[in-house]
């Protein structure tokens, strides 16, 4: 697989980054923090939407409601496109493939999508990263972790430590069903003895069964007896019924007609009442008529004292008009000047405002020049202590950053090209002792043969004289000690390169550390403080200008309002009369309603006039006459009601009357009747009772009855419950015998699980391809080693000219060279052999300088894989890409910056 584009939108800190990938090496540069792992993971998620956050949710870009990743790769030779999407609350995938030049729909959906790109690249999520990506770190620890770490980190790479984790979580599955075993063998040993148990009660519900048939037998019989004294007891029931009711009714008609003689009695007494009260009524009607005339006489004095207020007071209401209208007079001219006065105040008041702040920020800005200026002067100190440095570094004296810049970009190459030839030189003298050596090794075997085998020649096995023999060895011992003269010659000048080298290497690390970004970053720096105190000089010439201005405005309303302050009394007087005609009203409205009131009182004045005339000698105690007066209308108007029912208690008396003769007709029938009744009451309880006592003898044996079959019920149940365990003792016995044979392979799965099992299998499987892998990438890096080897905890031991050797033996470059080998056969393994892409993750972390160096020089020389990805925060690794990507965040924003 190789991938050509990946675009994110609100996914972590990318609001809208796109990536083109070509092959070869691509590297993604940035700070910590700058969103580049975000990429890696973007492409995980993309295919197989895996991620690391705890909520999918968390990938969406704080603030935002959608995210989405679109990837295009090759697989195969064709073009595929992946584009998933989510939400707070749902989600979508969409999986294309290029046809004809146009992208057509493959699948949909979250699922379909991710077992479409699995079925593709024949690896699913898991493997994806194990074989693909390369963790941070994971390079270092190849190298410099302890054999069992190294054991896990491979196991884990190849998918066994989820066999590990499998075998641990199968022991609580044991342990859980061992607990369910002791509790089915606990019921099964609580249950023994049910059976005697069920026969015993068996035998008992028989018995009960025959005691109930028998007392059944006695209640039918007593049944019969009780119905017979029943109807016997229900016939004198009913004559007793009649005759207490004639009684009952003989005694309540007595009682209704002493109730109407004694209300003929109360009618009496009330029409003797009314009549009198007639004669009363009578007596008190005529001296009524006075009242309205005098009641009408006091309404019509008392409007006219209210008249004659209103006119009091508009009177008083028209001499505060005239003596308000004289002070606005003399203080009109006062309002005028001071309104004048107070409006130009506050037009200069507004423009004193409009310049107000300008002394905050003349202060300001003065403040911010003198820290811009400290700021210059801590930069340029910076720039020549750095500068300082540099030159010791170099062994250098200049004076400028742009002669530094110069002198450094000529010399970098010239002394990485002097370290090229210098490793070029050393390869090339090592494959030459080599050789030397494999010749020499060569050389000593037919030699041993010869001296062993004296008449046959070592390579023909043909028979050879003696004398020829003693050739052959001679030739092959001078052959010997040429090869020997030259390996040490070889030697004593790869010691010399060597040494050359490392004084070069160590220049050229001290080189490295040469950081030309902090002093372009201290220049740029000066220079924008500089450009900063410029404007804010501009600014402070311009704000000097404004406070010209503003101190004339201030002068000015200093004196207006000296003369405001001088004229504030006769305003204050203008505003208070001004105010009290406003709420005194029209003066002529006024006027007008003091002559209406004038006629009102004429008028009422001869209204009074004539009712006193009719009144007479009442108007000298008028109040007191209408009190009188009234209180006897009400006594009137209390008879009057009364009275009223005159007629009704007439039409009551005459129905009383009636009801009275009726009443004594009935009386004489129900007499009657009761006299022709023939009950005895004696006889009605003697029956009574012998029926009762029936009754309790019938319901003491339905009570026997009802306790024996309660007995019988509740001995079926615990029949029932018994029969019911027995067939739980059975099952339960079944259950145990099949969790036995469930437990027994349970244990053996795990047994399988185990270290000792496909654990031990899949290791000892693996070992054997990642050597072989890893033996082909040796090949493929010029590597001087020809084979490798892998023990049982993973710890590496290679072959090469020396011999056998461990990674303790050989150097740092070396190390690194073989730590990348085996990753990356590793990868191999995992994919198939059919590895297209390799993405890397801070490759050079945990490496100090020399072997971070020789990993990049490995990169550099890498073309066995066709497309490899690397993020880094390493500018070192620069000099290997083929691609560069560089990653910015600012704002929490990541993006690219450069491509």
């Amino acid at each position: 697989m190789i991938i050509e584009s990946l675009h994110m939108k609100n996914f972590k800190s990318h609001q809208d980054t796109s990536i083109d990938f070509d092959t070869g090496i691509s590297i993604i540069l940035g700070g910590n923090g700058a969103g580049k792992s975000s990429i890696l993971e973007a492409v995980s998620f993309g295919l197989f939407k895996q991620y690391t956050s705890k909520k999918i949710e968390q990938l969406i870009t704080i603030g935002q409601k959608r995210m989405s990743v679109e990837i295009q790769f090759t697989s195969h030779g064709r073009t595929y496109r992946v584009l998933r999407e989510r939400s707070k609350t749902s989600s979508k995938a969409i999986m294309k493939i290029k046809e004809g030049g146009r992208f057509q729909s493959l699948v949909s959906g979250d699922r379909q999508v991710t077992m479409e790109v699995q079925n593709l690249l024949d690896m699913d999520g898991d493997l994806f990263l194990n074989a693909v990506y390369v963790r941070q770190g994971e390079i270092a620890d190849l190298i410099e972790k302890t054999s069992s770490e190294k054991k896990q980190m491979i196991g884990r790479l190849l998918g066994i430590d989820s066999l590990e984790k499998a075998w641990k979580n199968i022991k609580i599955i044991l342990d859980r069903y061992k607990e369910e075993k002791i509790r089915l063998e606990g019921r099964i040993e609580s249950s023994e003895g049910l059976k005697d148990e069920f026969q015993t009660k068996k035998h008992k519900q028989k018995e009960l069964s025959i005691q109930i048939k028998d007392i059944n037998l006695k209640r039918e019989e007593n049944i019969i007896e009780s119905d017979l004294l029943r109807e016997k007891k229900e016939i004198l029931d009913r004559r007793s019924l009649e005759f207490e009711k004639s009684t009952t009714i003989l005694k309540s008609k007595t009682d209704f007609l002493e109730q109407l003689e004694k209300t003929k009695k109360d009618l009496d007494n009330q029409l003797s009442e009314i009549i009198i009260k007639e004669e009363e009524i009578n007596r008190v009607k005529p001296r009524l008529k006075k009242l309205e005339v005098l009641k009408n006489l006091q309404d019509r004095i008392k409007e006219l004292k209210d008249l004659q207020k209103d006119e009091k007071k508009i009177v008083k209401i028209q001499d505060d008009i005239e003596h308000f209208r004289d002070i606005l007079n003399e203080n009109e001219q006062y309002y005028n000047d001071y309104s004048r006065l107070d409006d130009e105040i506050n037009n200069l008041q507004y423009a004193k405002d409009q310049f107000e702040g300008s002394r905050v920020l003349i202060q300001q800005y003065r403040e911010r020049r003198s820290k811009v200026e400290v700021k210059i002067n801590q930069s340029l100190e910076k720039i020549n202590r750095v500068l300082e440095k540099n030159n010791q570094i170099l062994s250098t004296e200049f004076e400028s950053v742009e002669e530094f810049q110069d002198h450094l970009s000529t010399f970098k190459p010239q002394l990485e090209e002097e370290i090229q030839d210098a490793s070029e030189s050393i390869q090339e003298l090592k494959r030459e002792l080599s050789n030397l050596q494999v010749k020499s090794e060569n050389l000593d075997k037919p030699i041993k043969e010869l001296e062993r085998v004296k008449e046959l020649c070592p390579i023909c096995k043909s028979t050879i004289t003696p004398q020829k023999r003693d050739e052959l060895i001679t030739d092959y011992q001078s052959e010997l000690e040429n090869n020997h003269r030259r390996s040490e010659i070889l030697k004593e000048k790869l010691k010399g390169i060597e040494d050359k080298k490392k004084n070069l290497d160590t220049q050229h690390f001290r080189i490295q550390s040469i950081n030309l970004g902090i002093l372009n970053e201290y220049l740029k720096s000066v220079d924008e403080n500089r450009q900063e105190i410029k404007n804010i000089n501009s600014n402070l010439k311009e704000l000097d200008e404004k406070m010209v201005i503003l101190e004339k405005i201030e002068k000015d309303i200093a004196q207006n309002k000296s003369k405001l302050q001088d004229i504030k009394g006769n305003y204050e007087k203008y505003l208070a009369a001004r105010g009290s005609l406003e709420s005194l009203g029209d003066y002529e409205e006024q006027l007008s309603g003091l002559d209406e009131i004038k006629a009102s009182i004429r008028e009422l004045k001869k209204k009074i006039s004539i009712l006193m005339e009719i009144a007479g000698d009442s108007m000298e105690n008028l109040p007191g006459e209408i009190a009188y007066l009234e209180d006897l209308s009400k006594k009137y108007q209390h008879l009057m009601g009364e009275i009223s029912q005159k007629d009704s208690l007439l039409r009551r008396m005459d129905e009383n009357q009636r009801l009275i003769l009726d009443t004594l007709e009935e009386l004489k029938e129900v007499q009657k009747v009761v006299e022709d009744s023939k009950y005895n009451k004696e006889s009605h309880e003697r029956v009574k009772k012998e029926w009762e006592l029936k009754n309790e003898e019938l319901m003491d044996l339905s009570g026997q009855k009802q306790l024996l079959v309660g007995q019988l019920h509740q001995l079926s149940d615990s029949i029932q419950t018994i029969k019911e365990k027995l067939n739980s003792l059975q099952e339960y016995e079944t259950e145990l015998k099949n969790l036995k044979d469930f437990l027994k392979l349970l244990n053996l799965i795990r047994d399988i699980y185990g270290k000792d099992g496909v654990q031990k299998d899949l290791r000892n499987l693996s070992r054997p391809l990642i050597e072989e892998k890893t033996r082909e990438l040796f090949e493929k890096f010029n590597f001087e080693y020809s084979d490798v080897r892998l023990d049982e905890d993973y710890d590496v031991t290679i072959y090469g000219p020396g011999g056998e050797s461990s990674l303790d033996m050989i150097s740092g470059g070396e190390k690194i060279a073989v730590a990348l080998a085996l990753r990356l056969g590793i990868t191999q393994v995992l994919s198939g052999g059919s590895l297209e892409m390799i993405m890397l993750d801070e490759p050079t972390i945990h490496l100090d300088a020399y072997r971070r160096q020789e990993l990049i020089d490995l990169l550099k020389r890498m073309s066995i894989i066709p497309q490899m990805i690397i993020v880094t925060h390493d500018a070192d690794l620069e000099d290997a890409a083929d691609n560069i990507m560089k990653i910015e965040k600012e704002e929490g924003n990541s993006f690219l910056a450069e491509s």
